[in-house]
């Protein structure tokens, strides 16, 4: 099993590290129902990560090699590639047009539960995270582990997706108002940087897909 969780780190620190999710949840705890906005946010994440992983288990990953090793890093290479391509994309499009602050977020900053829940849903599966779970559960697939080692990878998968909502909103809630400061500061700063923080994932992310997949396939 420690071999399978070993293999999923680039995955681990992909899920936990997403921009959108982060930004968007420490400025809904700038909002009135600060905690309820969080939760429905984070929870349409959960809902799409949740049913990537679901849909794997069910599809075969619970299943000795399910998957051949071949596929599995053809997966995780072909995904970082086309992290390295948006990454490229999104420099252009910075260049071109400076930077400046994307209008979902002074829309999310208005938003209640319902609306709250509604973006994070778009944003859930705009962002890298379903990619990556894809990468993770073909990972997973392809490993010969058993049934409770793949549900076990797979929920870890989840809970470094969450660490997003889960580490804000305990800080919330555990600090109160001696946390709103420091949220405030850091939505500040990932507000006036959020487009190159993207840029910056995705690069990131792509180099360290596509060097493990070609690593895997020599």
């Amino acid at each position: 099993m420690s071999g399978l969780v070993g293999q999923l780190i680039p995955e681990f620190i992909g899920l936990v590290v997403t921009p959108a999710a982060v930004v968007g949840c420490v400025l809904l705890l700038q909002s009135g129902n600060a905690v309820r906005n969080a939760f429905s946010f984070g929870a349409a994440f959960l809902l799409v990560n949740l049913q990537i992983g679901s849909a794997g288990l069910l599809g075969g990953a619970t299943d000795p090699y399910a998957t051949s090793a071949t596929v599995s890093h053809w997966v995780g290479f072909l995904v970082g590639l086309l992290f390295l391509a948006i990454g490229a994309w999104l420099l252009l499009r910075l260049t071109a047009r400076g930077a400046g602050p994307p209008r979902w977020l002074a829309e999310l900053e208005s938003s209640r539960p319902r609306r709250a829940f509604a973006t994070g849903l778009v944003l859930a599966v705009l962002n890298p995270n379903p990619l990556i779970m894809i990468s993770g559960v073909s990972v997973i697939a392809s490993s010969g582990s058993g049934a409770v080692a793949s549900i076990f990878a797979t929920g870890l998968l989840l809970l470094a997706a969450a660490l997003d909502f889960l580490i804000p909103i305990g800080m919330y809630v555990l600090m109160g108002n001696r946390a709103r400061a420091g949220l405030g500061a850091t939505k500040q700063w990932m507000v006036d940087h959020d487009r190159m923080l993207t840029i910056c994932v995705f690069v990131g992310l792509g180099l360290l897909f596509t060097g493990r997949g070609l690593a895997a396939l020599r």
